[in-house]
């Protein structure tokens, strides 16, 4: 029995000494042969992704701009470690707050990202750090570990005939990917700063532009936590810059040494007057808010919710959240049926079990308010608030529901969601000159100017003070000097 013992131990050890062997191989040669990828395959790999990107988010078409990004992108890459690529520089359509880079040259910054930026030194920094993960290949060296590590748990695996080895192996992998984003996010930095240094840039702009981004994921993480939501936050790696990280801040200042003479002061005004026009908010936006005031210039329609509500699209009409997430209000439109009662019309067409109602007429739109019992909405089945508006000119039916998170029978937010349907009304030629999409203005701050009065009078909803301070690089306490210039939203 003992010797049966000892040889199963023998046995064990044997195995686990080959495993180990097979998975040092794998470790240190699979990178290097087996995931190796050529010129020519990276270039097409790079004009597959380009066309998917194209077409989830659209491009931002303003010329003078697209010229003037790829400008600066190409004096950025010049001064790379791969001058022979071929790079291109696209603004996306869309108000994340974003910048990425896929192999082959193809280097993409959104309209969000742009917004905050105040200097062409802070843009030269965002493309300077995406095309330095071209350069060092970051994408092939991530997927080179990813499977290398696969391999390696199934050789483990195969070896030992215990697939949990190859489970845990599959873990500790993640685990690690997590680590080596990290560690190129850095490397992009590092190497970023020098081309940016060499281009003639100042690789404190590097700092700057991490600050705000920072500074920005506060907002949007604060936010979206009283709001119940997920944050939109910068694609990146900024919760691994510590505020204080001395080590990190040397080594992108050891830069500066590479930096050639270029006529900062006036490249900062100019970048900003690039942006003055540009278009603000969600690119799927369906019509326009100002203040508390929902507009919808294409159906000359205008509602006013309570303040501080968020309004989203959705596939039918538009969504408003309240500032918690616990009430919501929806707008719906449809085909007015002939000659069927309002009621009858969201009883039998539409499925609602009607609990009590009365006929309306408001802004001269005949209709029905009442509530439905168990009704779909946002939290699934709740008690709602409906009301049915009849457009018979256009022929069409408005459907206005309101419901609460954790209503049963009463509805708690009842008072809010009747006065936004009274509120119901059609717009007038005033109405449409205020009803215009928001666009970021340049302007020159005079005497007395306070972020806290452009807020004021911005059509930001929400945390306009904390946003405009973000978009001009002076959260959270800044203001702007006489003559500076700066960003606001009209």
């Amino acid at each position: 029995m003992l010797a049966t013992l000892l040889n199963k131990v023998s046995f064990v050890r044997d195995v686990k000494s080959r495993t180990l062997s097979l998975l040092l191989i794998v470790i240190f040669f699979g990178s290097n042969s087996v995931f190796a990828i050529s010129l020519e395959e990276e270039l097409k790999l790079g004009a597959e992704q380009h066309k998917k990107i194209i077409a989830q988010f659209g491009v931002y078409r303003d010329k003078e701009l697209q010229n003037y990004i790829e400008m600066v992108g190409k004096r950025v890459a010049a001064q790379s470690s791969r001058p022979e690529l071929e790079y291109h520089f696209t603004i996306l359509n869309d108000d994340m707050i974003n910048a990425f880079a896929v192999p082959g040259g193809y280097v993409y910054v959104t309209r969000g990202m742009l917004m905050h930026m105040n200097s062409e030194s802070e843009l030269a920094a965002v493309l300077g750090h995406e095309v330095a993960h071209i350069t060092e290949r970051h994408t092939f060296r991530s997927q080179s570990r990813g499977k290398m590590l696969d391999v390696a748990s199934q050789v483990a695996a195969i070896a030992t005939g215990t697939p949990g080895i190859y489970q845990i192996g599959d873990m500790f992998g993640g685990v690690l990917l997590l680590g080596f984003s990290r560690e190129f996010e850095l490397e992009a930095d590092q190497v970023g700063a020098q081309y940016m240094a060499k281009a003639g840039y100042s690789p404190e702009a590097m700092l700057k532009t991490i600050e705000i981004l920072k500074s920005k994921d506060r907002i949007e993480m604060a936010q979206a936590k009283i709001e119940k939501r997920e944050p939109r936050v910068y694609h990146g790696f900024l919760s691994t810059h510590p505020d204080h990280d001395t080590r990190y801040k040397e080594a992108v200042r050891e830069s500066s040494k590479l930096v050639v003479d270029y006529d900062e002061f006036i490249q900062a005004d100019e970048f900003l007057q690039q942006l003055n026009g540009m278009a603000y908010g969600s690119s799927r936006q369906v019509g326009v808010v100002r203040k508390s005031t929902f507009y919808h210039p294409k159906l000359g329609i205008k509602l006013t919710f309570p303040q501080g509500w968020r309004i989203e699209p959705t596939d039918r009409g538009i969504q408003a959240l309240s500032v918690t997430a616990d009430a919501a209000f929806v707008l719906q439109t449809s085909r007015m049926a002939k000659n069927v009662k309002p009621r009858d019309y969201l009883e039998k067409s539409l499925g609602y079990n009607i609990r009590e109602g009365r006929e309306v007429t408001i802004s001269k739109m005949p209709g029905f308010l009442g509530i439905a019992d168990r009704a779909d909405s946002p939290y699934g089945p709740r008690p709602t608030r409906l009301a049915m508006l009849t457009d018979t000119r256009k022929r069409l039916v408005y459907i206005l529901a309101g419901s609460g998170q954790f209503d049963l029978k009463k509805i708690a937010s009842d008072r809010d969601f009747i006065a936004t349907i009274f509120s119901f009304d059609v717009m007038d030629s005033d109405d449409r000159k205020v009803a215009k999409v928001p666009k970021i203005q340049v302007v020159r701050a005079e005497e007395g100017t306070t972020m806290a009065s452009l807020a004021e009078q911005s059509p930001i909803t929400n945390y306009a003070l904390d946003k405009l301070r973000v978009m001009n690089g002076l959260y959270p306490n800044g203001e702007p000097e006489p003559g500076q210039l700066i960003k606001i939203v009209d």
